[in-house]
């Protein structure tokens, strides 16, 4: 029988307001009456835990600002579509147990969580989960699930221990258990009950045939997911060192050739392209390797970089907090003094005010000389790597270089061979006429062969211009862009850092201002 909550929600439902959610922040320890003024004013990007149990809910809504929560129930109310939650992108435990949810959906980006409850609902399949990578826990159970081979969906979560899907019409079927405990792996609990490795033992061997066909499916998808993994690792490391269409230049030459098709019809023509193709590819992976390691010198000189900027960085940190403490203390001894000695009161707020002035000075200084320093690591950053990206500049030229007089070499080889191929065809008792309709239009007419040659090397040549230009273009717009965004960098921390001196400076003025007017406040 449905409870009193219950009943009460089902006539008036409630939406989520800002009081609601206030009210319903958890806070974990602490005195009741800290609680209750923690959740009147904490910050909503503060909020971790919130609890919306038994609250007449008939949507999901107004949860902006709470990006950081890590933990939601919305559990016992009347909601029937899971929505505007993509933004929670923290949430690691969700609980949307007794509401009337009929669709999974709405969770595609919650790829932390840890923990879901779709406990009594009304969802009869198992969907929309793929990305939650990381679950763990799964209660399922008391829905309207009636598709056994629906549960193999589940297969795919390698972090999955705790399933519940007890109440569920798949329940009643003879071989339920067995096919969960065979089809889900490393299951430690199964509907409250807790797994015994003999009875998994026993369903795999049940479902012996399925398991042994699904196990080498999945042998050959793991095998095409580490192929496509290495490709994508290796295409990435192609970008990044800005060898991009380096090792598909001689395809894509011949790809983009408007008279490639043509002339590879003519019988012979073009032989002298396999020896061609052989010495580009041993130039190509030369030069690969060469920028490979340039593309290793740089990532260095930039990490080497970055760790001289953090120690220094770190040393005037230091010494600047060291002056901080010094003048918190001699703040915290002045309150003291003030209240047990009102009359000391001026002077000693007087002397303080004379010290803060002094540290803002030493800050200031310390921030001048910060600058200064930084602007010529900057600046030395700047000509190093500039050099490295004039270096790999030459190196792009020598490759392209190399590159346009292998095709030159292969055009000239291509010509002596057409006119070989042209004088064998026009000859008397020839057999032209047993040769593709393409092939021989070209050899019944020299202009048309030359021409299509001609055409043919255009197109290749352009090709290798257009990479080059790219591939140095790109190379020394990597370099301007990192060396600028280190100034840039440089220059938003100073005005950063200058902003909080000031804002210290002037935040412990009005406390001292505050401090004497209370102490007057206190003589009157």
């Amino acid at each position: 029988m449905p409870s009193l909550e219950r009943l009460i929600a089902e006539v008036e439902p409630n939406v989520i307001t800002e009081v609601l959610t206030r009210e319903c922040i958890q806070i974990q320890g602490g005195e009741p009456d800290t609680a209750a003024n923690k959740k009147r004013s904490m910050p909503f990007r503060d909020v971790e835990c919130l609890a919306f149990s038994f609250k007449n809910l008939a949507c999901i809504d107004n949860l902006r600002g709470l990006d950081n929560l890590t933990k939601l129930q919305l559990d016992n109310n009347q909601i029937k579509k899971i929505e505007n939650l993509a933004h929670l992108t923290n949430l690691t435990w969700l609980d949307l147990s007794f509401n009337k949810i009929s669709v999974i959906s709405g969770l595609e980006t919650l790829t932390k969580l840890v923990d879901l409850s779709l406990f009594n609902n009304n969802i009869s399949k198992i969907e929309n989960l793929d990305t939650l990578v990381n679950l763990n826990v799964l209660s399922l159970g008391n829905n309207q699930l009636t598709q056994l081979d629906n549960v193999m969906y589940l297969r795919q979560f390698k972090q999955l221990r705790l399933v519940n899907l007890a109440g569920n019409p798949i329940c009643k079927d003879h071989d339920y258990r067995s096919y969960v405990l065979s089809h889900i792996k490393d299951l430690i609990y199964l509907d409250y009950r807790r797994v015994n490795p003999a009875d998994v033992q026993a369903a795999r061997e049940q479902h012996q045939d399925e398991m042994i066909e699904l196990q080498e499916r999945e042998e050959q998808q793991a095998q095409e997911e580490k192929l496509t993994a290495e490709r994508e690792a290796h295409n990435k490391l192609m970008t990044q060192a800005n060898l991009e269409g380096v090792e598909t230049l001689i395809d894509d030459m011949v790809k983009e050739d408007p008279e490639w098709t043509r002339l590879v019809q003519v019988p012979n023509l073009l032989d002298p392209w396999n020896d061609i193709r052989d010495k580009f590819n041993v130039a190509t992976d030369e030069f690969k390797a060469s920028i490979l390691d340039q593309h290793n010198r740089k990532k260095a000189e930039y990490e080497e970089w970055l760790n001289v900027v953090r120690g220094y960085l770190d040393e005037k940190d230091a010494e600047a907090r060291k002056l901080i403490v010094e003048f918190e203390k001699a703040k915290k001894h002045t309150a003291r003094t003030v209240v047990d000695n009102p009359a000391l009161a001026d002077n000693q707020i007087l002397s303080l005010k004379v010290k803060l002035m002094s540290l803002k000075d030493q800050l200031m200084a310390i921030e001048m000389e910060t600058v200064e320093i930084l602007d010529g690591l900057v600046q030395e950053f700047d000509r190093a790597y500039s050099e490295l990206a004039e270096t790999n500049k030459g190196q792009y030229n020598t490759y392209f270089t190399q590159v346009r007089d292998l095709q030159n070499s292969f055009f000239n080889q291509l010509t002596s061979v057409a006119m070989t191929v042209f004088e064998k065809y026009n000859q008397e008792n020839s057999d032209i006429e047993s040769l593709p309709e393409d092939a021989r239009t070209l050899l019944q007419d020299k202009d048309s062969l030359m021409n299509a040659l001609q055409a043919s090397h255009d197109a290749h040549m352009q090709k290798i211009d257009a990479l080059e230009d790219r591939l140095i273009s790109q190379e020394l717009r990597s370099a301007n862009d990192l060396t600028s965004s280190n100034a840039t960098w440089a220059t938003r921390r100073n005005r950063d850092r200058i902003s909080e001196i000031i804002n210290y400076v002037e935040r412990n003025v009005l406390e001292l201002d505050e401090l004497a007017g209370d102490d007057d406040g206190g003589e009157s």
